[in-house]
């Protein structure tokens, strides 16, 4: 007998039948269009080894299947019980058609694995392991709250520095389940509490502050691209983008701290899925503010200078080549507009990184953009 369940952190499957001898159909839940990828689910299996077949379909609710499709192909994941790490599912057992997946799942008797398209860094075990650096690396490192979730969560993060130097703030998880922006953000954490030489040099130059997950009642709820009250912590702003704050009680406490401590580099890492057919490997992108929003000549011409920094050397061009532009309603557009504050924005394509590839890219773009900051154009 199979039996597919998708009720625990991060899960996400909804209306799930059987449709023959191992054969099952689910849909993912979704957000909004574009935001409707993500699937996480067990399979148990409490019979004879057998192969699982299940197809895996859009949300019809929002009905956007070019939206859901164009994701894949992409690496199928896979963590069997116990296991504690996850590896990809044997390449050729995931079908891409027209408007659905179908994934061919071995499973040996009384086994349960778990399936998913980007592997998870959970609130629980993000949080132990914020708390674990804070811990092992107190003469290093301290463990701050930016302000509680919607529904009560702490969001967590880590500071350390000198303070009084140039500051960074480094967030991600905006769209809680772009879990390759989260790992990155651990990397980053856990290099710049770490004893590697370049890592004690930064902190005796920088004060920084990481904070890997800043909608975890999402990221809880296996959510695409919302927050507990669905809203998009990205496109902040919303319709109203003059608006004297952003929309989710999130992104009020990210704003509000931003505007109080005015850090010399904004840093976000966002994720995006599926093997790009548009240019190379990895197929990593990144965002900018395309029009000139900086009133400060100064400022616009560090924000040039990261932006150099992003094309030239780091592996963002590997999709699109030329950057994708942030709209007037991000936290972005809007720091830069009315504080002059810079940015660096990064997405990592969950088809092509685990946590440990994710944490490697971001950790790159992190050390690129803090020699800029410290060796600002003249």
């Amino acid at each position: 007998m199979i039996t597919i369940t998708s009720d625990f952190e991060c899960g996400n499957a909804k209306n799930v039948t059987q449709t023959g001898d191992n054969r099952h159909r689910l849909e993912v839940v979704g957000d909004k269009p574009v935001y409707c990828y993500y699937f996480c689910f067990d399979v148990r299996n409490d019979g004879e080894a057998t192969t699982a077949v299940i197809e895996v379909w859009h949300d019809p609710v929002i009905d956007d299947v070019p939206g859901f499709i164009s994701h894949f192909p992409s690496t199928i994941w896979i963590q069997l019980e116990g296991a504690g790490r996850y590896q990809p599912l044997v390449f050729g057992e995931c079908e891409t058609h027209d408007d659905h997946l179908v994934i061919h799942l071995p499973l040996a008797a009384g086994q349960t694995v778990r399936v998913t398209d980007v592997w998870p860094s959970t609130y629980t075990d993000t949080c132990d392991f914020l708390r674990g650096l804070a811990e092992e690396r107190s003469d290093r490192c301290k463990l701050f709250t930016l302000g509680q979730s919607v529904q009560g969560r702490d969001i967590l993060g880590v500071r350390c520095g000198t303070p009084g130097k140039p500051r960074v703030l480094g967030v991600a998880g905006q769209h809680p389940i772009e879990f390759p922006g989260i790992w990155g953000m651990r990397g980053i954490a856990d290099f710049m509490t770490s004893l590697v030489p370049d890592a004690r040099a930064l902190r005796e130059e920088l004060l920084v502050e990481i904070i890997p997950m800043v909608c975890p009642d999402g990221t809880v709820m296996g959510r695409n691209g919302f927050n507990a009250e669905d809203l998009d912590m990205y496109q902040s702003f919303g319709d109203t983008p003059d608006a004297p704050e952003p929309e989710a009680h999130e992104s009020r406490l990210l704003w509000d701290k931003a505007v109080a401590d005015r850090p010399d580099l904004w840093m976000n890492i966002h994720c995006y899925l599926g093997w790009r057919g548009n240019s190379e490997h990895p197929y990593d992108g990144w965002y900018e503010v395309a029009d000139p929003v900086f009133s400060d000549p100064k400022q616009a011409r560090l924000y040039q200078a990261f932006c150099d920094t992003m094309r030239l050397q780091t592996t963002g061009p590997s999709t699109h080549i030329t950057a994708a532009t942030h709209s007037p309603n991000t936290t972005e557009y809007q720091l830069a507009k009315r504080f002059g504050i810079p940015h660096v924005f990064y997405e990592i394509n969950g088809g092509t990184a685990g946590p440990y590839g994710a944490g490697k890219r971001a950790l790159e773009v992190f050390q690129r953009a803090t020699t800029t900051l410290l060796s600002p154009p003249a």
